[in-house]
């Protein structure tokens, strides 16, 4: 990701401020940002308040520390908003540096609105988490994000800093700091150490929008962004998906619409059959008028005679554990299962949903049942749509739940299995990334399940993908913006939307 001569001088600013030499992180420092952001942005830094090295001859009682700030901060003192720390240790000598995000003691001013957009919050978490996966911090220390990036009055917990190294017992930065913290990682003067500072130091510049050179910026689009996109969400394989079904028996596959739930729960009941698990499998789903009646037992008139007859009425559930045989279990896959009332729709047979366990109850018509170890669920459940019951904590701790969002590669996969050309498919994934972009950085958490999902972009020729985009997929983002949803990206939104009408007319 970055080359030996970046890594060379990032070491020796590192070193520097091991050191606490004050000078020699100034010319280490400004070697570093006209490499990244070119002369005339380097040779001010030590003059506009964006550089605080001057910390390192022991203000502040004498906690020593070098920053990056806002273009506005004052050359000392209290200062407000957003940086960027670096802490050396207080052994004698130092070896250990404390990397993080940090907010100013005189709080968050001018970037409140900034530090609101989800993407902060998100590549922050998600960058720490690419640190600790490569290795970057130092071997054995924790790494840590606060909820909420803007959280200054919260410390950071006591057995987080208790991992963090020669940190451990810096008292009086924990006194002083602590909650000014939003994250932390532990890094020293090594090669490891100076990737995760340049990353650190890259991500601060996209906060603050100050220009990377072309270099840098390639490194920020080719390598650092996807690496930490790879790290927001997964993927579930139908191989997990199956050895996770086959110990914990009740799943629910939850997401926004188009993610290929079903197609997934699917998959799963063919890999089971091919390997012996299950002897077949069957598919309901459930709406809101589905009942106990429906889905357990009942009793139904019988329109084949003459004259009105009831006969008992056997439901999916109690077919499905009748079909099991002694080796080979069987599974139900109840599609939209959370539009349906579930309290009401299982009843007394709720307590049968207990992974582990060969419960039995007696059923409203006194019948016995029993549940077998090898009987599956495998749920689905579309979390965009807010009209829909909310299922209860009783139902949840019987079921686990997996997260299936929008994926890139998922997409990829789909259309080379469909042997779509290369151009249509770079085609398609232009469009797929840009949605995805727009709701990683605008989005907030519970935004994120409105995304279109990657069926929604399942295409074999230009023209067939472009007809998804303008009767499927935007017609979609206009009724959310519609509704008030996606506020912080209703500009991006109209701006794709036109990007697709012109699209369309060429």
């Amino acid at each position: 990701m970055f080359n030996r001569d970046e890594l060379e001088k990032t070491k020796k600013l590192l070193n520097s401020i091991l050191q606490k030499n004050a000078d020699a992180s100034l010319k280490y420092a400004i070697e570093i940002f006209e490499l990244i952001f070119g002369k005339n942005f380097s040779k001010e830094i030590d003059k506009n308040g964006v550089l605080r090295y001057r910390s390192l001859t022991g203000p502040e009682d004498n906690i020593y520390y070098f920053g990056v700030l806002y273009e506005n901060a004052p050359l000392s003192g209290v200062y407000e908003n957003f940086s960027l720390v670096v802490f050396p240790d207080n052994s004698n000598p130092s070896s250990q540096l404390l990397l993080c995000f940090g907010i100013g003691t005189g709080g968050i001013t001018d970037d409140a609105e900034l530090l609101a957009i989800p993407w902060i919050q998100r590549s922050i978490t998600l960058l720490v988490k690419v640190i600790k996966k490569e290795s970057w911090n130092i071997t054995e220390t924790r790494t840590f994000v606060k909820d909420n990036v803007t959280d200054d009055y919260s410390a950071i917990p006591e057995w987080i800093r208790n991992f963090l190294g020669n940190f451990a017992g810096y008292n009086e930065l924990w006194r002083k700091y602590g909650k000014y913290l939003p994250s932390v990682c532990v890094i020293n003067d090594s090669d490891e150490g100076a990737k995760a500072f340049l990353s650190h130091l890259i991500l601060y510049a996209k906060f603050r929008d100050w220009p990377l050179l072309r270099n840098f910026e390639e490194i920020w689009q080719n390598k650092l962004l996807p690496e930490i996109m790879s790290e927001w969400r997964t993927y579930p394989s139908i191989e997990e998906l199956s050895n996770y079904l086959l110990e914990r028996k009740y799943l629910i596959l939850q997401g926004p619409p188009g993610t290929g739930k079903t197609f997934l729960a699917e998959e799963i009941a063919k890999k089971l059959l091919n390997n012996d698990k299950i002897s077949g499998y069957d598919i309901i789903q459930f709406h809101a008028s589905v009942s106990y009646e429906d889905f357990i037992e009942g009793i139904r008139p019988d329109t084949n005679e003459n004259q009105l007859i009831f006969r008992n009425y056997v439901g999916p559930l109690l077919k499905a554990i009748n079909n099991i045989q002694d080796k080979k279990g069987y599974l139900l896959i109840i599609d939209e299962i959370n539009r349906g009332d579930l309290a009401k729709i299982l009843g007394e047979a709720i307590f049968l949903f207990e992974a582990g366990e060969e419960r039995k109850i007696t059923l409203k018509s006194g019948k016995e049942i029993k549940m077998p170890k090898n009987f599956y669920v495998i749920g689905t459940m579309n979390t965009a749509d807010r009209t829909i019951a909310i299922l209860d904590f009783a139902i949840r701790r019987r079921f686990a739940f997996i997260d299936i969002y929008p994926h890139s590669k998922q997409l990829a996969y789909i259309l080379s299995n469909r042997n779509v050309v290369d151009e249509i498919k770079s085609f398609i994934t232009k469009y797929f990334n840009h949605i995805q972009w727009i709701f990683f950085k605008y989005a907030s958490s519970e935004e994120l399940n409105l995304q279109p999902g990657h069926t929604y972009f399942i295409a074999e020729t230009r023209e067939n993908f472009l007809n998804r985009l303008k009767y499927e997929i935007s017609p979609l983002l206009r009724e959310y913006l519609n509704e008030g949803r996606l506020s912080l990206a209703k500009n991006e939104i109209l701006a794709f939307l036109e990007q697709i009408e012109n699209e369309a007319q060429d």
